[in-house]
């Protein structure tokens, strides 16, 4: 009895080892499947990363960054000459009884000089109470602009002497400075912005040489508009000179082309 009761049990051990053999076999397998399959997908994404490397260094490589200007010289059309006066008075009444009076000697000087009724426009009249350190009220200032605007700019010249005659006669009038403007700027920046770019796509050209084909625009920036005195160089700062009569008109694009 004790004999087939041993081979029972020899057979029954027999027959688990191969099966968890076989258990740790597929289980090897299985990791080296999977670290083949890691393995694949590191080197496609390094080769992915590589591509996309070098396709942005080729980007880089063929293309010019460079910048166009153009410029004009044009002649202001407008005018604008402004002034302010005011009266300080006990009461409101005897500061705009004063103001009135200075209105009409005002008026009278700048046609004398040279103005149209038509050019001159008076702003509306402005009341400030003046208070004591008490809060009460001393007196009253009163105070308006006077502007002259004209499109015939050699007319007005004499117009401006006419703040020294004011002065002279007891009229505080307070002028700023005279104001030359050229009205057509919204017509000619695209005709500047134009040329600016061909000045870019020209300048671009030389930078490359003959031998090298310069293709189409990748981008094109346009830089503010510029309104300058004659011989300045600010190119596209953006500035607006009010001060004198001929003006130099300029515009710059930053430009970017493919080159092959």
């Amino acid at each position: 009895m004790s004999n087939v009761s041993g081979a029972d049990i020899n057979t029954e051990s027999g027959g688990q080892e191969p099966a968890a053999q076989k258990k740790r076999s597929i289980r090897s397998h299985e990791q080296l499947i999977g670290m083949i399959i890691l393995s694949a997908a590191f080197i496609v994404g390094s080769l992915s990363v590589a591509s996309g490397i070098r396709a942005r260094n080729q980007t880089q490589k063929n293309q010019i960054s460079i910048t166009g200007s153009a410029e004009e010289t044009v002649t202001s059309n407008m005018f604008q000459w402004t002034a302010n006066f005011s009266s300080t008075q006990p009461t409101t009444s005897a500061a705009l009884a004063q103001l009135n009076g200075w209105t009409v000697q005002i008026r009278k000087a700048l046609i004398a000089a040279g103005a149209f009724d038509s050019e001159i426009s008076f702003g509306t009249v402005n009341v400030q109470p003046n208070e004591l350190a008490n809060g009460a009220i001393s007196n009253f200032t009163m105070s308006q602009t006077v502007t002259v605007q004209s499109t015939r700019l050699s007319a007005m010249q004499p117009v401006l002497g006419v703040s020294t005659l004011l002065l002279a006669n007891n009229v505080p009038f307070i002028a700023q400075q005279p104001q030359y403007t050229y009205n057509g700027l919204k017509k000619l920046r695209p005709a500047l912005t134009a040329e600016a770019a061909a000045n870019a796509r020209k300048r671009a050209q030389a930078a490359l040489g003959k031998h090298v084909a310069l293709g189409a625009p990748i981008s094109i920036t346009v830089g503010q508009i510029s309104v300058d005195a004659p011989g300045s160089v600010n190119y596209g700062s953006g500035d607006f000179n009010t001060s004198t009569i001929p003006k130099v008109v300029s515009v710059v694009v930053d430009a970017t082309y493919a080159t092959g």
